[in-house]
């Protein structure tokens, strides 16, 4: 059987400093880890959302991955979440990785993402928050608080059973899931979890998988108005839930896996 083919999607906005690390990731690593699970890494997609300073000329300039890297611009800064869709609805792989540039998750924990999809599953969301979650740098103890009432909000609205649908960190089949982002509205951080709801409305199989993360403290999340944009976007992602009507979500009970029947700055 052939390897099934991966693309990279890595939003980024003035990621000129922690882009050349994570490329370099790619070129020396990637290849050997996702082997391991049968798939082969044929893209990395860098998109640019209207950076202000050389991120384009840091992805033009890398020569490490030869045919292998590309480049998509946005004309101006519109969110995370809209440069994830651009990334995706331009993949050509038959998987597609959305990762941060800040690589707070480790590369390797690819692995455990891709399983979940082997055994049926079309999506797989990295989570920081399950018991088997590994916080190895935790990110100050506001933003920690901020990102757990971000999600506590976020359950109460839409009865998710979900612990943390915005990691950075999340694979995704394509043939199965491009259509969530054809779909998608939410431009800003809240669009994981847009995702995560337009998946289940569509009956699609969603697993959270426990993995290693670090806070990057050179962060450029801005606190309040990117939490307030948030959670400003929390009423749209419910309505989008309630468009299942009669449906709810279903709480698994198991540990691990969910089934689903500005100027913004991108680094988390």
């Amino acid at each position: 059987m052939p390897p099934v083919s991966l693309s990279v999607v890595i939003p980024a906005y003035n990621e000129e400093r922690r882009l050349p690390a994570l490329l370099t990731a790619l070129c020396l690593d990637l290849d050997r880890i996702v082997e391991k699970v049968g798939m082969k890494f044929i893209e990395a997609i860098v998109v640019d959302d209207g950076s202000t300073d050389r991120t384009a000329e840091t992805v033009g300039s890398f020569d490490g991955l030869p045919g292998r890297l590309r480049l998509i611009e946005l004309p101006a800064n519109r969110g995370k979440g809209a440069a994830v869709r651009a990334g995706m609805l331009a993949a050509r792989g038959e998987r597609a990785l959305m990762t941060d540039a800040d690589m707070s998750t480790p590369l390797g924990d690819i692995v455990s993402l891709a399983e979940a999809l082997d055994s049926g599953y079309d999506l797989a969301i990295g989570s920081r928050a399950l018991p088997d979650s590994r916080i190895l740098v935790h990110q100050p103890l506001i933003r920690e608080q901020m990102g757990k009432g971000f999600n506590v909000l976020l359950r109460l609205a839409t009865r998710i059973p979900w612990r943390d649908t915005q990691c950075g960190f999340k694979l995704f089949r394509l043939e199965t899931t491009r259509r969530l982002f054809e779909a998608q509205r939410v431009e800003g951080f809240a669009f994981d979890a847009e995702i995560c709801i337009r998946a289940w409305r569509l009956g699609l199989r969603l697993a959270e998988i426990p993995v290693s993360w670090s806070n990057d403290p050179a962060t450029h999340v801005r606190l309040g108005r990117s939490s307030l944009r948030m959670a400003l976007d929390i009423p749209r992602i419910a309505a989008v839930g309630r468009g299942r009507r009669g449906v709810d979500i279903p709480d698994t009970g198991v540990v691990g896996v969910g089934l689903a029947g500005d100027e913004e700055s991108l680094g988390a």
